[in-house]
C-alpha cells in the first residue's frame, strides 16, 4: 500500500513540478525570443538608416562597395539607377538569394505601393518601408525597399536580411532549456522519490505501530472475556456455582478490561491531539507528600523501605495538571512497587534549580540497556512471561504522553547499586507558557 503511494505521489509532484517547468520554460523563453528580435530589428533598422544615407551621399557606387557593405551588414542587396538595375550585382546573386528578392519586390508592389523598377522618388527625402516575407521552406526574412533622391536621380533599393542566425540562436535557446528541464526533472525525480520515502516513513511506522496495538489490545482483551465467559459457561453447564468466588472472578476480570480500555482510549486522545489539560497553580512539593502518603499503606503492606526527599527551601507554583501529574506519579511508582522484592526501597524525590526535577528510583532488578528504549513501547512488559496481570504495558506510554503535553522529559537510568530511575524533567518557562484553558 504504501509503496504505491510513493509512486503515486512521486509521480503527483513529477507532473506539477513538469507542469510548473513548462510555464517558466514557456515564458523565459518567450522573452528572450522577443529581446533577441527586437534586438535583431532594431541592429538592422539602424544598419539601413546607415546604408541609405550612404547611398544618397556617394557620388559612386562600385561592386566592391556594395559586396563589402553586404557582407558587414548581413544583407543582400538589389539597386536600380532610375528603375535600371545595376549589371553587375545580377551575376553575383546565387538561386536561393534570386527567388528572395523576387518575392520581396512582388510584396513592396502588392502590399505597399512600393514599385522599384518603375516609382519616382521624393525629392526631398528618403522613403522606405520594412516588412518580412516567408520564403519557400517556410524561414522567414526580414526586407526593405527604399526609393532614395540622388543628385537629379532616383536610387531604388531592395535588401533583404535572412533571419537564419536569429533563428539558430532561438533553437539553441530552445535545446538548452529543453535539456536543463529534462536534467532538473530527472534530478527532481529522484529527490521526490526520497523525499516522498522519507515522509511516509513515520505513517508507515505509525501503521505498523497501529496494526501491533490492535492486535495486542485484541488479545489482551480477550484473556478477561475468555475467563468470563467460560465461567459463565460452567455456571451454566452446572459445573459451577454462582457463589462469591465467582463474582469475585467476574468483578476482577471487568475491572481489568475496564482499565485497560481505559488506557487505549487516553492513548487514542493522546494520538488525535485530543487529550485536554486543565492548568493550575499547584505547589509540586505539596503534591508529591500527598502521593507519598497515598501510596505508603501499600508500601508497608508490601514490606518495602518508602522514602521520600522534599527541598527545604520554598519552590514556586508549577502551572500544571495537577490530575494528569498524580497519574504519573502513580503509574511510575505503581511500577516500582510491582517491580521491587520485598524489603527492597523506592524513593520519590523533588528537585528544583532552573526546572522542577521528580524522581521516582528503585532498587529491583533494574531494566537491561536493551529494553531502555522499548519501555516506552505500547503493551511492551518487560516481564517476557507477563505473569503481573495488573500491568498491560500501556502505564509508560501514558506517562510518556503526559510529560509531553506538559513539554517535559521522561527520563530511564540506572539507579546506583542496581534498579532503575524514572525522571521527570518539567522546564518552568515552557510549562509556564501553557495555555491554561487546556490543548
Amino acid at each position: 500500500m504504501f509503496h504505491k503511494l510513493r509512486i503515486q505521489l512521486t509521480v503527483l509532484c513529477v507532473v506539477v513540478t513538469a507542469l510548473v517547468l513548462t510555464i517558466l520554460t514557456l515564458l523565459c523563453l518567450y522573452i528572450s525570443e522577443t529581446g533577441a528580435r527586437s534586438q535583431e530589428e532594431a541592429s538592422l533598422q539602424s544598419n539601413l538608416n546607415t546604408l541609405y544615407q550612404n547611398l544618397q551621399q556617394q557620388s559612386s557606387i562600385s561592386h566592391t562597395w556594395i559586396r563589402q557593405t553586404e557582407y558587414n551588414y548581413q544583407i543582400s542587396l538589389r539597386i536600380w539607377d532610375n528603375g535600371t538595375p545595376l549589371l553587375f550585382q545580377t551575376f553575383s546573386e546565387d538561386e536561393d538569394t534570386k527567388e528572395l528578392l523576387d518575392l520581396a519586390a512582388q510584396s513592396a508592389a502588392s502590399d505597399h505601393n512600393i514599385y522599384l523598377e518603375t516609382a519616382a522618388a521624393p525629392k526631398s527625402y528618403i522613403y522606405h518601408k520594412e516588412f518580412t516575407i516567408t520564403g519557400k521552406n517556410g524561414e522567414q526574412t526580414d526586407a526593405s525597399a527604399a526609393l532614395i533622391p540622388r543628385y537629379d536621380k532616383t536610387l531604388s533599393v531592395l535588401a533583404i536580411h535572412p533571419l537564419t542566425q536569429l533563428q539558430s540562436r532561438i533553437r539553441t535557446f530552445r535545446r538548452i532549456f529543453l535539456l536543463a528541464d529534462l536534467a532538473a526533472l530527472t534530478v527532481l525525480t529522484i529527490f521526490f522519490w526520497f523525499f516522498v520515502d522519507r515522509m511516509l516513513k513515520p505513517l508507515q511506522e505509525n501503521h505498523i505501530k497501529q496494526t501491533r496495538f490492535v492486535a495486542s489490545a485484541s488479545h489482551e482483551l480477550r484473556s478477561p472475556l475468555t475467563v468470563i465467559l467460560s465461567n459463565v459457561d460452567a455456571v451454566k453447564n452446572g459445573s459451577m456455582k454462582p457463589d462469591r468466588q465467582f463474582l469475585d472472578t467476574l468483578a476482577d476480570e471487568g475491572k481489568r478490561m475496564a482499565h485497560l480500555i481505559s488506557d487505549m482510549l487516553q492513548l487514542a486522545s493522546a494520538d488525535n491531539h485530543s487529550w485536554s489539560m486543565q492548568l493550575s497553580e499547584t505547589e509540586l512539593d505539596t503534591l508529591v507528600l500527598q502521593v507519598w502518603e497515598a501510596f505508603e499503606p501499600l508500601a508497608r503492606a508490601r514490606r518495602l523501605q518508602w522514602e521520600i526527599s522534599l527541598p527545604e527551601e520554598t519552590i514556586p507554583h508549577c502551572l500544571c495538571d495537577e490530575e494528569r501529574i498524580r497519574q504519573l506519579f502513580s503509574i511510575l511508582i505503581d511500577n516500582a512497587f510491582c517491580y521491587t522484592q520485598e524489603g527492597g526501597r523506592v524513593r520519590l524525590s523533588l528537585e528544583y534549580s532552573s526546572c522542577f526535577r521528580m524522581t521516582v528510583s528503585d532498587n529491583g532488578p533494574g531494566i537491561p540497556d536493551d529494553q531502555k528504549a522499548a519501555v516506552f513501547e505500547r503493551f511492551y512488559c518487560v516481564d517476557s512471561s507477563h505473569k503481573n496481570k495488573a500491568h498491560f504495558g500501556l502505564g509508560l506510554c501514558i506517562a510518556q504522553e503526559i510529560v509531553k503535553l506538559h513539554k517535559g522529559q521522561l527520563l530511564l537510568s540506572d539507579t546506583p547499586g542496581g534498579g532503575a530511575t524514572f525522571t521527570v524533567i518539567l522546564p518552568l518557562s515552557s510549562v509556564r507558557s501553557a495555555n491554561p484553558q487546556g490543548s
